[in-house]
């Protein structure tokens, strides 16, 4: 799962990146979570709660400049209040997509990052983790919620490397095997 703009992801299975049908597997934004309020019947898409520009509609809301969240991606100190909301606003959200996807595909691992500073993402999957806590995972096998290391750089990264790799490579795959 990545956590820019908007939230989105991928999916491995295997070794290798899994398109799916028609190319959007692991597009995680469009999945149901509840709504604002938590209104029984009533749901949002998950791009709509657990997306960044949420949280620069809450900092530009309270008067301050959300500039610094895309000039400064490593360094949010001027926005640590509204970012502590957010994180929470999001997690339980996130710890649901995740719960469903495991329940779905029996992924070993689930790895969360984003573009935004590493101790902000260190603090949201940590919050994620505590809310996977909060759900019956009875029929589940055991599976790990663990942090990226990309951040900000990851869409740039993929958007470089993947074409690449899918047009020029012997090994397609190259990018999800374990170092040697």
């Amino acid at each position: 799962i990545f956590i820019g703009w908007f939230i989105g992801g991928g999916v491995v299975l295997n070794g290798s990146l899994f398109p799916g049908r028609t190319g959007y597997a692991g597009a995680v934004g469009p999945l149901p979570v509840p709504g604002p309020g938590g209104i029984p019947g009533r749901f949002q898409q998950l791009i709509r709660s657990a997306s960044i520009y949420i949280l620069e509609r809450a900092v530009q809301g309270s008067g301050c400049d959300p500039r610094q969240m895309w000039e400064s991606p490593d360094d949010w100190t001027g926005i640590e209040s509204h970012v502590e909301d957010w994180i929470e606003a999001i997690a339980g959200d996130v710890a649901l997509a995740i719960v469903s996807a495991v329940s779905i595909i029996d992924f070993e691992a689930v790895v969360v990052d984003g573009a935004f500073p590493a101790s902000v993402r260190t603090r949201l999957v940590s919050r994620v983790r505590e809310r996977v806590q909060d759900f019956d995972r009875q029929g589940l096998s055991p599976f790990t919620v663990a942090e990226g290391s990309i951040g900000s750089g990851a869409r740039a990264i993929g958007g470089a490397c993947l074409p690449l790799l899918a047009n020029f490579a012997r090994d397609r795959d190259v990018l999800f095997k374990e170092a040697p």
